[in-house]
């Protein structure tokens, strides 16, 4: 069954976070009459955008294909900020530390190299002067990307929905959708809110519920799978060593468990996210937040070793949850046998710096039924024998 993009009357997104909050902002934005249905508040921390802060890169360890999105991202967070009048990506830069041979930091060298980007590489006296919180190990690099930065994602999901509902979108917090389902007069979606079950009907919907994305689109759950993640957070000695600008964020590669994500401290402490296999969440309902001993020790050795000027364990520890997909890449696309549905999901952990420019191919896809931005790479179809244009 062919579509004939047409340009929606009426366009409902499921899931007001990460990239529902920038769908619903950038339809609204165009005219499109758009309600948004979140279950939570909006900037909760229960899903893929909890823990405070983000990364922002564009010399990609994940691959050259994404640093024309990137930069583009990069102008949107910025164009974002300013309409907010706040900051949501700070361009304090963005760190890649460990060992020349890692395959990650190969990558990130290789991208700045063919795309001509920003990225300086200090030998261990120049990182030890500027950035002495690192402690590097033999045969460690460290690589600066400039155009890198910070940013807030609960700060920039609250901010980009006010800005959808100044230009006129929907948002219905506290509303559980229960089914969506396609018939000849649209979309439906039976929604509960307050203890009341009601029904809105769409010309599209967009579902983008991060962790619950399965629930609401049954057809994805052999290509998403949920996984848990266990964030730390360290007290600085010396707090004021440890903000944005003296302390960007960034990526360890040192061998072995020397593999995490750092953050600044913007209240709480730093931020370290140890790259470890991450467990299968069966019901993102009932996330288990008990963070076993093993791991608190594992991960205070590690900064231990590659760390200056932090606790010795973690003052605080949270969980979370991701959807992931089996090569890593998030999908965007028109759901089989419901082709006025788009999902988008599954971004396994490093969607947030895209979502604004996910969000436009997203609604390129609804209005026009393609996109000159290149998600080829992130196409549903990818995963399915599905041939309908636009999946």
């Amino acid at each position: 069954m062919e579509i004939t993009p047409l340009r929606a009357v009426r366009v409902g997104v499921v899931g007001v976070g990460t990239m529902g909050s920038q769908v619903l902002h950038q339809l609204a934005s165009r005219g499109i009459h758009a309600t948004g249905f979140e279950r939570f508040d909006i900037g909760h921390d229960r899903g893929a955008a909890g823990g405070q802060t983000r990364i922002f890169r564009i010399a990609y360890k994940e691959g050259g294909m994404y640093v024309p999105l990137l930069r583009q991202a990069r102008r949107a967070w910025q164009e974002l900020g300013a309409q907010a009048g706040t900051d949501l990506l700070e361009p304090v830069g963005a760190l890649t530390v460990g060992s020349r041979d890692d395959p990650d930091v190969r990558t990130v060298t290789d991208v700045a190299e063919r795309w001509d980007l920003d990225l300086v590489q200090l030998d261990a006296e120049a990182a030890s002067q500027r950035f002495p919180q690192h402690r590097l190990l033999d045969d460690d690099i460290l690589l600066l990307d400039r155009e890198g930065g910070l940013l807030h994602p609960s700060r920039a999901i609250e901010e980009t929905v006010k800005l959808a509902q100044r230009a006129q979108a929907e948002v219905l917090t506290g509303s559980c959708v229960e089914e969506i389902s396609e018939n000849e007069h649209g979309v439906t979606v039976r929604y509960r809110r307050g203890g009341e079950v009601a029904i809105a009907t769409f010309d599209q919907v967009v579902v983008c519920t991060g962790p619950w994305i399965t629930r609401n689109l049954p057809v994805l759950q052999s290509e998403v799978e949920v996984r848990r993640v266990a964030l730390s957070w360290f007290e600085p000695e010396e707090p004021r060593h440890w903000t944005p600008q003296q302390f960007p964020v960034g990526i360890r590669r040192s061998g072995g468990n020397n593999t995490f994500s750092f953050f600044p401290d913007v209240g709480g402490g730093v931020k370290i996210n140890l790259h470890v296999d991450k467990s299968v969440v069966d019901d993102p309902d009932q996330l288990d937040t008990v963070v076993a001993e093993a791991y608190v020790d594992e991960v205070s050795e590690v900064v231990g070793r590659c760390v200056n000027g932090l606790s010795a364990r973690p003052t605080a520890m949270r969980t979370y949850m991701e959807g992931y997909t089996a090569d890593n890449h998030g999908i965007i696309g028109r759901v089989p046998d419901t082709p006025s549905v788009l999902a988008m999901g599954g971004f396994s952990g490093h969607g947030f710096k895209l979502a604004p420019v996910f969000a436009r191919s997203a609604v390129d896809l609804l209005l026009t039924g393609g996109t000159d931005l290149p998600i080829d790479h992130l196409a549903l179809s990818r995963f399915t024998t599905a041939d309908r244009p636009g999946v």
